[in-house]
């Protein structure tokens, strides 16, 4: 069961960037697999819902390789930040037709699941690109840290566009280098900057602060979890951690060494991951205070 999902997600992509979204139907999909249409309906509520798990798939990939470096090597903290960027290299150049084919259907002004969807993985990726530069370069960088993000996400942007229109077989090893130490150098070398962006996300929201931030993160997340209709005693062991996190961020003084400890059991579990990272990235920079 588990292998015919997986197939059928696999000779989707392949179809979505050959012909485009709308141009690809569930017969042709299941036509590729060798199984019927009725039993598309199995895996998938529709074609909307497997892009979007497609998606996912390709950012937890994503952010699971590349942690998986830094947790399984003892390297220094800006050989793990050039991992993570070869990583999202990497993994950008073997997806480019299909998010191409993706942005050309979608686009951002468009309302819908998956564009909605996109602007809270973008968000979530941001997020993750903050960590990995204050893992790298410290709580020194925080206050121009999303400036910084920013900075690193055009860099790599515009070296994708560059493998992407014209081609070029860029050595991806060699640009996560190059990428990270010119980051390295505007972090040691800082004086002069004066940041434009706010220090922590959800730039745009009501939550001043960022414990209202965390808790506010939190607090969905722990909502979206709860309307599950099957609670296995793994999701109800990390409801329990939930509410333990929110209690302690509550506080006056928040416990660091208990607050590091929750959200980092919360952060082992794949499929909360890309979740966790948000408040994870803010509570660091929270302790840098």
């Amino acid at each position: 069961m588990v292998q015919r999902h997986e197939e059928l997600l696999d000779a989707a992509v392949q179809l979505f960037q050959n012909n485009g979204f709308h141009a690809t139907s569930v017969e042709d999909i299941t036509k590729a697999c060798g199984i019927s249409k009725g039993a598309f309906y199995k895996h998938f509520d529709s074609k909307e819902n497997m892009i979007l798990e497609l998606l996912q798939r390709y950012y937890d990939d994503m952010f699971r390789e590349a942690d998986k470096f830094a947790e399984d090597l003892q390297q220094s903290s800006l050989l793990v930040l050039k991992r993570k960027i070869t990583v999202e290299l990497e993994k950008s150049i073997e997806y480019r037709f299909f998010f191409l084919a993706l942005v050309s259907e979608f686009p951002p002004y468009v309302k819908g699941p998956i564009p909605d969807f996109l602007d809270r993985i973008q968000e979530t990726h941001h997020e993750w690109h903050k960590q990995a530069l204050m893992d790298a370069f410290g709580s020194k960088t925080k206050r121009y840290l999303s400036d910084l993000a920013v900075i690193m996400e055009g860099i790599l942007h515009n070296y994708l566009m560059h493998i992407i229109w014209k081609g070029d077989a860029l050595p991806l090893d060699r640009l996560g280098n190059l990428i990270a130490e010119c980051l390295k150098s505007i972090a040691e070398n800082d004086e002069g900057i004066f940041p434009i962006l706010p220090v922590y996300s959800n730039e745009g929201s009501c939550h001043g602060t960022i414990k209202e931030y965390m808790n506010h993160e939190l607090n969905t997340l722990r909502s979206e979890l709860n309307n599950k209709t099957e609670k296995s005693p793994a999701l109800k062991k990390d409801l329990q951690t939930i509410d333990l996190l929110m209690e302690e961020i509550a506080e006056e003084k928040p416990r660091e060494f208990l607050v590091d400890a929750l959200l980092a059991q919360l952060h082992r579990r794949s499929y909360l991951k890309t979740r966790i990272t948000k408040v994870l990235t803010a509570w660091e920079i929270r302790k840098g205070d």
